[in-house]
């Protein structure tokens, strides 16, 4: 069993398969029937309440991941949860509250807050256009 405090999780990751970073942040907002990625097996336990994306052809979830993880309060509450294929701490970083669009941006600089994704068709987007998110998640309280 695994006991996460209560809180503000930010995840960072990449979506450079098909349908870019509308499809992924998609994916996320449903259960998934298979989980495949590290977040699929943390979403039945708590709600997203915002994506932060960015599109360009610099991956930057590594670095996204490194500046959150010096957020006043931040902490790495899963040693590498997401970050299995490199050599951030993790891609999961826990805040003493939820941040706002504006302190992001101060953070991260690129990029811009989306409560939702909505249906349907993605925006098109090319390969020399790599995607990365954001997930802006609280903890579900029992």
């Amino acid at each position: 069993m695994l006991t996460l405090d209560s809180g503000t999780l930010l995840y960072v990751g990449s979506a450079l398969g098909p349908g870019g970073v509308a499809a992924r942040c998609r994916h996320h907002q449903r259960m998934a029937t298979r989980p495949h990625w590290h977040l699929d097996y943390l979403r039945p336990h708590c709600d997203i309440i915002a994506f932060w994306v960015a599109y360009g052809d610099e991956r930057l979830e590594h670095r996204w991941a490194l500046a959150l993880g010096e957020w006043p309060g931040a902490r790495w509450p899963l040693a590498r949860f997401g970050a299995s294929d490199c050599r951030c701490p993790a891609h999961l970083i826990r805040l003493p509250e939820a941040p706002t669009a504006q302190s992001l941006a101060g953070i991260l600089g690129v990029g811009r807050w989306l409560e939702s994704i909505p249906a349907g068709r993605a925006p098109r987007q090319t390969a020399a256009q790599p995607s990365r998110s954001v997930r802006s998640a609280r903890r579900a309280t029992e």
